[in-house]
């Protein structure tokens, strides 16, 4: 008896065997098939992937097998198929019948039966009343198919049904596509009402929209009406951030400050918000209102847990301030009364370094007191409450002052004593840059070379990019010159223009390019005595020097930024149809150039270019 159901068993677990063998070949087959199909319409061979389809299509539930054979069929203007195959899967698959209603309507007007294509929106709208949720399905797949319109009354057919819900971001979006703006802004509103955890999202959205150099947008202006009046009725909070970014993001700092106060004195502020702000302000120059929002949140006093950064932003905005206007010795002598106030209140407080430094830029380099500005900075060493960042970045102030004043050699100690102390961070990678330029400007090409090329990994991209030219300023000009003289002689006038020694380096500049009037170093040469012409505002000395890079040196590396600095010039003294015409010369010609983007978005905006 037992030997008769064992020999039963066995004979039942070949017969499964057997089955799960053959589904298993069944699967294996039908994925080939698919890839065949695939392999044969990428090739545009639509009738042989049809083929491999055939028997797929009549059981298979796999929608990439149904999205080719569509697709195929639309290659091959085969449309009363596509109409078939749709509706035989909308009845194999009712769960996915978004997606095959969306195709089906497609293929319908690509038919041109209008009537087929209304009564089937009809019956879809039908649908979605009694059933409000499926207009998420179907709003989505009207959408990928490429009718916003469609997709939109899907939507507005189920909130007919129930108001409470939510399709807003959705129906933003279709708006935008549509090129409906204000319908567009009009439901990031209704976001932001439904939710204040929209409130981040419509700010992205609006980042992306808002052209800063177009305030009188009539759909910005729409918008912020629209918010204005939702603020004056009462409304939450979050509508006055909403308003107060967008008046940040067209750059009207003014307004979005004033908003701000309005906002204070209903609510006292903690003060991050002025902070901000202040600092978008500065960032784009506007160094006057950064210095008012600065001292608005100085008045409300040293309780103010913003306090600090407050102060050492307005003064930073009032020494950008003074740089801007070429500002008098008295009107600096002024500032450093100022910074002297605010030190004595910070007197053993973590923040004086931030202090400090500026400070001693100031009179070491605005009124020329070298002295009192080391004295200054060596003060920094002993005090312990400054932490080890404070510490490095008053060495490398120091060192800066040292090579500033020829003290070369013990520059370069200083630096290397802040890059020590933090050597894997931006101050340590920074330090390890200014060490190597110094070694550079004593001539000794092969060490300081060696720290360029490791710096040109750097994580900082503005380090990497200026540790790249001088690599590849130190390489070309070695290879062809054994003595290095030439080499020598353009650094040495390269520490003159970091000294502002400038006519010193112009002297040297000068006797290079008689002696060395063949010599690769000539474009940086030229390059340099164009910029330091313009530091001393001899504008067509300088613009003759750099259209020399472009005439003499155009395939070398600087003729790109000869031509930038050209168009800046004209550009800056009103000469639009001149700096046009360069910056078209240098996006045309040097597509491949850091500034062409740059160059092409000026091109436009001199022309009257809307830029979005």
């Amino acid at each position: 008896m037992k030997l008769r159901i064992s020999i039963f068993l066995f004979f039942i677990s070949l017969s499964f065997i057997s089955i799960a063998q053959g589904e298993k070949e069944d699967v294996l087959k039908e994925y080939t098939n698919l890839q065949l199909a695939k392999s044969y319409f990428e090739k545009q061979e639509y009738e042989k992937a049809l083929d491999y389809l055939d028997d797929l299509l009549d059981e298979s539930r796999d929608q990439q097998v149904y999205a080719l054979a569509f697709d195929c069929y639309l290659e091959l203007d085969e449309l009363r198929k596509a109409e078939r195959l749709c509706k035989s899967w909308l009845r194999r698959i009712p769960g996915q019948q978004a997606k095959f209603n969306s195709d089906l309507y497609y293929v319908y007007l690509e038919q041109d039966e209008s009537e087929d294509a209304a009564e089937l929106l009809e019956q879809l709208e039908e649908e979605i009343s009694r059933n409000p949720g499926l207009a998420y399905a179907y709003g989505k797949a009207f959408s990928d198919r490429g009718y916003p319109e469609v997709a939109l009354r899907v939507y507005q057919s189920a909130l007919k049904r129930n108001p409470n819900m939510n399709f807003a971001y959705q129906m933003a979006l279709l708006y935008g596509e549509m090129g409906d703006i204000q319908s567009m802004y009009g439901m990031y509103i209704k976001m932001v009402e439904k939710s204040p955890g929209y409130l981040s999202t419509v700010k992205m959205l609006l980042a992306r929209s808002i052209d800063s150099e177009r305030p009188d947008d009539p759909n910005l202006q729409f918008l912020k009406k629209e918010l204005i009046q939702k603020i004056q009725a009462g409304a939450p909070k979050h509508f006055n951030d909403l308003l107060i970014h967008i008046y940040s993001q067209e750059k009207n700092f003014a307004a979005a400050f004033n908003q701000l106060k309005a906002l204070d004195r209903r609510g006292n502020l903690e003060g991050k918000e002025f902070s901000n702000l202040a600092r978008l302000a500065f960032n784009s120059g506007d160094f006057a209102l950064a210095r008012r929002i600065n001292s608005y949140q100085i008045d409300k006093g040293s309780t103010n847990p913003y306090y600090q950064g407050a102060v050492i932003a307005y003064l930073q905005a009032s020494k950008s301030l003074l740089d801007e206007k070429s500002a008098t010795a008295e009107e600096w002598q002024a500032l450093v009364e100022e910074y002297h106030s605010y030190l004595d209140v910070f007197h053993g407080d973590p923040y004086q370094g931030e202090l400090i430094r500026p400070l001693a830029e100031i009179k070491a380099y605005r009124l020329g007191n070298y002295e009192a500005a080391e004295s200054l900075l060596k003060s920094v060493f002993t005090k312990a409450y400054l932490g080890p960042e404070d510490q490095a970045l008053t060495q490398i102030a120091y060192a800066d002052l040292l090579l500033f004043t020829g003290r070369r050699w013990d520059a370069i100690i200083y630096y290397r004593k802040a890059e020590k102390a933090l050597e894997r961070s931006p101050i340590g990678q920074e330090a390890k840059f200014k060490r190597a330029k110094a070694a550079y400007y004593v001539g000794d090409f092969e060490w300081s070379q060696g720290i360029f090329s490791v710096l040109k990994e750097s994580t900082s991209k503005l380090i990497a990019n200026d540790a790249m030219q001088y690599s590849l300023l130190i390489t070309d000009n070695m290879a062809l010159d054994s003595t290095t003289e030439a080499l020598e002689a353009y650094a040495k006038a390269d520490l003159y223009y970091y000294r502002e020694k400038y006519d010193s380096a112009l002297a040297i500049l000068e006797i290079l390019d008689i002696a060395y009037s063949d010599h690769p170093i000539g474009d940086e040469s030229l390059l340099m005595r164009g910029n330091i012409l313009a530091r001393q505002k001899r504008n067509e000395e300088a613009l003759e020097c750099w259209q020399r890079v472009v005439d003499e040196h155009a395939d070398d590396i600087l003729a790109d930024d000869a031509l930038y600095a050209i168009a800046k010039m004209h550009e800056a003294n009103y000469q639009d149809e001149k700096a046009m015409e360069v910056y078209e010369q240098l996006f045309t010609r040097y597509v491949d150039s850091f500034y062409a983007a740059e160059a092409r978005k000026a091109y436009r905006r001199l022309r009257g270019d809307q830029i979005n």
